[in-house]
């Protein structure tokens, strides 16, 4: 258990290495993403893992950092204080400045650095959590005699007489706030040697804990966020340091997209995860494909800070993936796909979500106090929107083109997919289909904020159940992109034509019912729907 009544810290008041800001921008560590979430996320949930009390926690933050207003608010909801010190401000400094800053002076506390995840805290106080060296990074090295510390040494890197030492790992409680403040004075703010002092004062002894996440280098970000979501995998996904396998009991699921990935022609290779496997094993089809240690596009959309040049080299590669998907024809027409892609599986998906809920789909609602047409009235308007054109020929298509599958390797300025389709009509394995369903797909993301809405993060109010108010929070990074892509033609499409519009809602109406399990989100999809459709009806009256 932990001791009563500790001051928790997590330092993160100075920006990521210029490695990791190229690859998502500037961010203080803990404000990294990590899945769908932040790596504060998995921190608060480490620091509160052994009490049901309520414990205060404090996070450094960079002066020159501005929290999104979500993150602000999330923060406040799990009770933790951010605590904002100068731009630039050594280690040893920033911690007496956030001492000073809460006056705990007579408390004990525990120190978590803001690059760092651990699955188990060691119990106790005066103590340092340790790992065995892993990487050739510079480490502070934990010199002791039977766990009890002798002292702190900082190493530069990895060498044959230190390969199998002892490093701190980023976790340190301490029972006496005012004799570290005093160590880390007397050292002049050099962490190490204040930690030394400290040591003298009050012995430390030393825990070696298994699962040590570093988040702090570009190469140990990937490993740790490898390491995590394996942790979080199900039966369903497993991850290694080379390959993913996905299995399903849907047989035919798991055909098609295997079925997908090894059918495409040379020039889209580059542009998609790498067969490897394919096969059954027991009751469950699987196929594997190659790890790749990059972010998708969904985290770096509601995570990152990464700026307008990265955006454009993303949406580059995206463009020549389509364009390239549209180089290939198949022997059936566009208009075969759509209508089995959405006709009027739209209405129907609308129907079964009435009856599982008890929605009344004929209802006309409110959107932002302003009477909008039913959910049924809506598709019946969209599915008029979608034109039709017996000449041109299916394309190459994913099937799945949102952000969440789209994934980003800022060394070579390439997208990469993983998650195909594989199939439109059922029992009949195909890579083709229809061009304008994997625009409005990318479309579900950039104009949609599918993403923003699967994180969480928005604001939805309803007067009753059929008035809605949704609202996410501005960021001039996210309108510039829309502006951008709404001038963008692909494979002589404009993506914000009238019908890239119409797909892209009626996606978010046709979710409905695979959402069963979370009511709050198949309420922000209605209200998205609402506020898309409204968008649409105003520009092009």
């Amino acid at each position: 258990m932990i001791p009563s009544n500790p001051i928790n810290l997590i330092m993160s008041g100075a920006y990521i290495s210029n490695e990791l800001i190229a690859e998502f921008g500037p961010l203080p560590p803990a404000f990294l993403p990590l899945g769908v979430g932040r790596l504060y996320d998995k921190q608060i949930s480490c620091l509160k893992q052994d009490t049901k009390e309520v414990i205060p926690i404090y996070i450094t933050l960079p002066e020159s950092f501005e929290i999104p207003c979500h993150d602000l608010q999330y923060l406040k909801e799990k009770g933790v204080t951010p605590i904002f010190i100068p731009d630039g401000l050594e280690l040893g400094e920033a911690i007496v400045l956030a001492i000073n800053s809460i006056s705990a002076y007579s408390s004990s506390i525990r120190i978590l650095h803001g690059d760092t995840v651990l699955n188990r805290l060691p119990n106790g106080l005066d103590v340092a959590a340790a790992h065995p060296e892993k990487d050739d990074y510079c480490w502070a090295a934990i010199n002791h005699t039977n766990n009890q510390i002798n002292n702190f040494e900082l190493i530069e890197a990895a060498t044959e007489r230190n390969l199998d030492r002892s490093v701190a790992c980023g976790y340190f409680a301490f029972s006496s706030c005012s004799e570290l403040v005093r160590s880390m004075v007397r050292s002049r703010y050099d962490f190490i040697k204040g930690l030394n002092l400290y040591n003298k004062r009050y012995p430390m002894r030393m825990e070696h804990v298994e699962d040590w996440y570093d988040f702090g280098h570009l190469q140990t970000y990937y490993h740790s966020r490898r390491m995590v979501s394996t942790s979080r995998s199900f039966n369903s996904l497993q991850i290694t340091d080379t390959d993913v396998r996905k299995y399903s009991t849907d047989h035919f699921k798991m055909e098609a997209e295997a079925h997908w990935f090894a059918n495409l022609p040379p020039r889209l290779l580059p542009y998609s995860a790498r067969l490897l496997d394919k096969g059954i094993e027991g009751n469950r089809t699987f196929y594997t494909t190659e790890y790749q240690y990059t972010p998708n596009l969904s985290e770096l959309f509601v995570f990152s800070e990464i700026g307008k040049v990265t955006w454009k080299k993303i949406l580059n590669s995206s463009i020549s993936f389509l364009e390239n998907c549209n180089k290939y024809k198949g022997n059936k027409t566009r208009d075969h796909y759509m209508n089995l892609l959405m006709g009027n599986k739209t209405i129907s998906r609308l129907e079964r979500y009435s009856e599982e809920t008890g929605f009344n789909i004929e209802r006309p609602l409110q959107f932002n106090g302003s009477n909008t047409p039913s959910l049924l009235n809506i598709a019946e308007t969209l599915q008029t929107m979608i034109s039709e054109n017996s000449e041109e020929f299916s394309t190459i298509m994913h099937g799945d083109f949102h952000f969440g599958n789209i994934l980003y390797n800022s060394r070579n300025s390439r997208i990469s997919v993983i998650d195909p389709r594989g199939y439109v009509s059922d029992k009949d394995l195909d890579i083709y289909g229809d061009i304008r369903y994997d625009i409005a797909k990318y479309s579900h993301s950039i104009n949609g904020l599918y993403d923003l809405i699967i994180a969480g993060r928005y604001s939805l109010t309803q007067d009753h159940d059929y008035s809605f108010f949704i609202e996410f929070e501005k960021s001039q990074q996210r309108d510039w992109l829309q502006k951008i892509f709404s001038e963008l033609i692909i494979a002589n499409i404009a993506a914000n034509s009238l019908e890239i519009q119409a797909i892209t809602i009626s996606l978010f109406l046709s979710m409905l019912p695979l959402h069963a399990d979370r009511p709050d989100r198949q309420a922000a999809f209605i209200a998205n729907a609402l506020r898309l459709f409204s968008n649409l009806e105003s520009t092009h009256k």
